[in-house]
């Protein structure tokens, strides 16, 4: 753990700012991956040729790209999470077998560099030899967190056998003081800095790599499924597809709404507009969200992204009518409205009972004890499908509003800031998901110096319990 969170902490001095899960595109994030590792194969091939000048610069300049990659591979944890698809499935592979290669030739170079330039010195300041390459006490600290990341071959085990842990040997050595102010050891700095990028690389696609062959529960993949139709309906080739499919049916009907007879006839025919390979869990389970996410997600291999994008637009379309269907069997009467800005309006075809709603979540406030649970009640109804418009003063606003809870105790008073206080990993990931590994990574990668060691386990817990209450 010390090692991890000194490779974590040296990349949080020289980070840049963080990438949001809003601009994250992958176009850029491959393109960036792409060029940072063909340069990293540039550098070692180049290594030994070049003059320790060269070596810093290049070696910094590397850093730089690798920082901004280390910020955005939050935004692809949180966006691979939500993927039914798994489309960046080989891309994870690919990229940790390539980093796993570099590692390797990568710490040799390292190494040598640091025994050269101890021997030139070693005369100078006998003290050094001792406590900076203390090689046989100081290499099972690396090995035991970078062996579990490594590619399994010899080769590459080998390699992290024969790195020194600096840090470790300067924290024990109190008669030496390591400055950092000669030109070898700014260079060491740099070429300890980029090794630690590669390490925090090579772990995110290890674990994306292992959450792909993780089973999902059945409710969990129905969340999944729900949250994928809810976002096709809100980019723009979903929008203009849902209008001109609302507009066609009124045209077919002489501009008129169909009725209910004719509305199922429609909805009946929407199995025709769905790719083949998923017709058939279509037929079988449109009427469950959870087991039609199941029973498509257990299809191999994998089908393409065109593919699942129809199946979207279906399901959405399939659902539009089935909430048409649903006002028509269950008129609202003389219920009063209720001012809405953040909530979806309906969920997997059936409208929203606002007042069922907020009596909801009046249960919920009742189990909190102070205004940052209230991200607590956010997760859980984003959870549930329920958040549409995701800014936090939004909701803050909404929730404090007249129509909704206008007479909250001070203690339980809340602004967006009180919510974007746990922007990240907290806010990116599902509650049921989160985990301490990734929790620490994230808080000492970013310096959350206010997240206690167990934020996580507690907020978790809290979770857990109102989502109990929220679906009683």
């Amino acid at each position: 753990m010390l090692l991890f969170a000194f490779i974590l902490y040296l990349h949080y001095l020289y980070g840049m700012n963080t990438m949001t899960t809003e601009n994250f595109k992958y176009a850029l994030f491959d393109r960036l991956m792409s060029n940072f590792l063909q340069m990293t194969h540039v550098l070692i091939d180049e290594w030994d040729s070049c003059s320790s000048e060269e070596l810093t610069y290049d070696i910094h300049s590397l850093c730089v790209k690798g920082s901004r990659l280390c910020n955005m591979i939050d935004a692809d944890l949180a966006y691979q999470q939500q993927d039914l698809t798994h489309g960046r499935k080989e891309k994870n592979k690919s990229y940790f077998l390539e980093l796993g290669d570099l590692i390797m030739p990568l710490v040799k170079l390292i190494t040598n560099d640091l025994i050269a330039s101890q021997n030139e010195i070693s005369q100078e300041r006998p003290s050094t030899k001792d406590s900076l390459m203390n090689l046989d006490s100081l290499m099972p600290k690396l090995a035991e967190w970078v062996l579990p990341i490594a590619p399994d071959n010899a080769n590459t085990r080998e390699a992290f056998t024969i790195l020194p842990m600096m840090v470790s040997a300067f924290e024990e050595d109190a008669e030496y003081e390591f400055s950092f102010d000669e030109p070898w050891q700014i260079q060491i700095l740099h070429a300890f800095r980029f090794f630690s990028m590669l390490c925090l690389l090579a772990f995110h696609f290890k674990h994306l790599a292992q959450m792909m062959h993780k089973e999902l529960g059945k409710e969990e993949v129905g969340h999944l499924l729900t949250k994928k139709v809810q976002t096709y309906q809100e980019t723009a080739k979903g929008k203009e597809e849902m209008r001109h499919f609302i507009a066609l049916l009124k045209y077919e009907y002489d501009g008129k709404m169909p009725s209910m007879e004719e509305l199922n006839t429609e909805r009946r025919l929407l199995v025709k507009q769905v790719p083949r390979v998923f017709q058939t869990c279509f037929m079988e389970h449109i009427d469950d969200i959870n087991e039609l996410g199941v029973s498509i997600t257990a299809i191999n291999p994998v089908p393409n992204e065109e593919d699942f994008e129809a199946l979207f637009a279906a399901i959405a379309k399939h659902q539009w009518i089935s909430e048409n269907l649903y006002e028509h069997s269950h008129p609202k009467g003389n219920q009063p409205n209720i001012y809405n800005r953040i909530f979806h309006t309906s969920i997997n075809g059936k409208p929203v009972d606002f007042h069922r709603l907020r009596k909801q979540i009046e249960q919920m406030i009742s189990i909190i004890e102070r205004k940052n649970h209230w991200f607590c009640i956010y997760s859980v109804l984003k959870y549930r499908n329920y958040i549409k418009d995701p800014v936090a003063t939004h909701f803050a606003e909404q929730m404090q509003s007249a129509d909704w809870f206008p007479h909250l105790p001070d203690v339980l008073r809340f602004t967006g800031d009180t919510l974007t206080e746990y922007n990240g990993y907290l806010n990116d990931t599902s509650f049921p998901i989160w985990n301490r590994e990734r929790y620490d990574s994230f808080r000492l990668l970013r310096g959350r110096k206010k997240w206690s060691p167990d934020l996580w386990l507690k907020f978790q817990r809290l979770c857990f319990q109102l989502d109990d209450c929220f679906t009683q």
